[in-house]
């Protein structure tokens, strides 16, 4: 099934049949999902042409238990893991269906610090490769500000753990983290 969507991901974005941009800008936003729910922050810059976004991000000093409901599964949760991410980071490459609209292939890496309730430590990173769908709002268009809500999709295609886990001392196994299925809100500028 994953296959079948990435294949029409990749048909939609060569397909030039829909409504160009007929604008050029570079972006530069910053997350408010990152800071508000994770206590660190995220830093986005895109360049976007008539038809296709190119962009680049950076997470930071991540604490994925500062929102465990909504950031952990609820293994991690039971096991009572402190995870953070000192970073997160990647780009994409997207097509531009109108103005506002665009869909992106993305490629993220990220890396873990996991610390059980034992006070055992251990680190690990993930790749992950999913698509995003993003609407540039611009409340203020005089000012240039930009309101980018998201959804995005990032399945885990490869992980340096052994098995994709990791087992503590006490016998309980960390399953490498998956972000999945998510959203989040960016404000930024439009130049």
């Amino acid at each position: 099934m994953k296959k079948i969507k990435l294949m029409l991901l990749t048909a939609c974005l060569w397909n030039t049949g829909f409504v160009q941009a007929d604008t050029q800008s570079i972006n530069l936003i910053f997350g408010l999902t990152q800071p508000l729910l994770l206590g660190g922050g995220n830093i986005e810059i895109n360049y976007l042409t008539d038809n296709w976004v190119f962009e680049y991000s950076h997470g930071f000093d991540l604490d994925l238990h500062e929102s465990p409901d909504l950031a952990m599964t609820s293994e991690e949760r039971s096991q009572g893991l402190k995870i953070h991410l000192p970073y997160s980071t990647g780009g994409g490459i997207g097509y531009r269906f109108t103005k506002e609209f665009n869909l992106r292939v993305e490629f993220k890496q990220h890396k873990y610090e996991v610390t059980h309730p034992s006070n055992e430590r251990m680190s690990y990173t993930t790749q992950d490769l999913g698509i995003g769908a993003y609407y540039f709002y611009e409340p203020l268009r005089n000012y240039s500000l930009i309101i980018v809500p998201s959804i995005r999709y990032w399945p885990t295609i490869n992980t340096s753990l052994d098995n994709d886990q990791y087992t503590f001392s006490n016998g309980d196994v960390h399953k490498a983290h998956e972000f999945g299925l998510f959203a989040n809100v960016s404000v930024g500028w439009k130049f």
